[in-house]
């Protein structure tokens, strides 16, 4: 049974054509109505299965400043009919790929991996996705738009579906990482 609405399937399984044009009609979500939970992530492109990045979950939170930040989970790659397994546990969620939440414009709200606070040399540096409400009003299912930047250009992009699944469990670990 999927933890997930039959809408994100939907999303899921449209094209990526399909997808750019529900995205162009999309609002960006406010930081505000995300922050303090995780979401189940789908990535879109196939080629995702093979690196092992599917299936994720998405994490927001607030630093000890009151900024919105975020980052990712890893979890099981057992398809979009099982449940979202954090990695390594629950209880003990491996957090990476940290991001700074930002306004984005017509883009959508900016989601940049550059001003995460990840060791200089990680390849998530380069990420930055945008993500915007499919659905109008709707905070709890949101279409991303993924880009490489390498030099100040944004190169070929990819989508990926979020969900609102559940609190946010260690929100006030996460206030405290510091970022440099």
């Amino acid at each position: 049974m999927s933890s997930v609405s039959g809408r994100y399937l939907e999303l899921a399984a449209l094209t990526k054509r399909d997808l750019d044009q529900v995205f162009a009609a999309g609002s960006p979500p406010e930081a505000a109505s995300i922050t303090g939970f995780e979401f189940h992530g789908f990535n879109h492109p196939k080629a995702a299965a093979a690196l092992g990045i599917r299936k994720f979950i998405k994490v927001f939170y607030l630093d000890e400043s009151g900024r919105p930040f975020g980052c990712n989970t890893p979890v099981a790659q057992n398809g979009l009919d099982a449940d979202w397994a954090h990695r390594p546990s629950a209880g003990n969620p491996r957090r990476y790929a940290f991001f700074r939440v930002l306004p984005g414009g017509d883009d959508g709200l900016l989601l940049d991996y550059s001003r995460g606070g990840n060791p200089r040399w990680d390849v998530s540096n380069i990420l930055r996705d945008y993500l915007v409400r499919p659905d109008a009003g709707n905070d709890d299912l949101l279409l991303g738009k993924a880009f490489f930047v390498v030099a100040g250009t944004r190169l070929t992009h990819s989508y990926f579906i979020i969900e609102r699944s559940r609190p946010l469990p260690d929100a006030a670990a996460l206030a405290r990482r510091q970022v440099v």
